[in-house]
């Protein structure tokens, strides 16, 4: 009896652990921009299948929260091309109601990437994903490691409004 406890306790957990991994997830972007997938709501949509068809680059880095770290995902930048972004701040929001303005200049200025992997796992919601915005902070010590650009590693992002 405690065997057949043990194995639904460990099913019941490996299930929770795999949907987590496999929920649903996307990225909004709006505002001033050519693009969209959605006229009613001007709105470019992008699926989590989206996302991971994009191209990637990898970032080697700490954050606050984290020790040296490889982040992967597709750059801001390539985000932004592919809806036509036109303006000059980005308001990131946030699950848990952060919202932080990012110059869009820092897309192409540091390489900034929309990571949705951490040393070769996905982002889970319930800790940085399922996106997170990264800056190559080790490798500009002195242009990055500053509480204005900390500010700007926005976790569980799920819109960006182009103004």
């Amino acid at each position: 009896m405690r065997y057949l406890g043990f194995a639904l306790l460990l099913f019941v957990s490996s299930f929770s652990q795999a949907h987590a991994q496999t929920a649903p997830w996307g990225l909004d972007v709006t505002g001033n921009i050519a693009n969209v997938t959605d006229a009613s709501t001007h709105t470019y949509h992008f699926t989590s299948a989206d996302l991971l068809a994009l191209s990637t680059r990898t970032i080697k880095t700490s954050t606050n929260w984290t020790p040296v770290s490889v982040w992967r995902g597709p750059t801001l930048e390539s985000i932004l091309q592919k809806v036509g972004a036109r303006g000059k701040v980005l308001h990131v929001y946030a699950l848990d109601d952060y919202k932080h303005d990012v110059p869009l200049s820092d897309a192409k200025q540091y390489g900034v990437i929309v990571a949705y992997e951490r040393d070769g796992k996905p982002l889970e919601q319930k800790g940085f994903g399922p996106l997170m915005l990264i800056y190559p902070r080790d490798d500009h010590q002195d242009d990055l490691n500053r509480a204005s650009i900390e500010a700007r590693f926005v976790w569980q992002i799920y819109k960006i409004v182009v103004e």
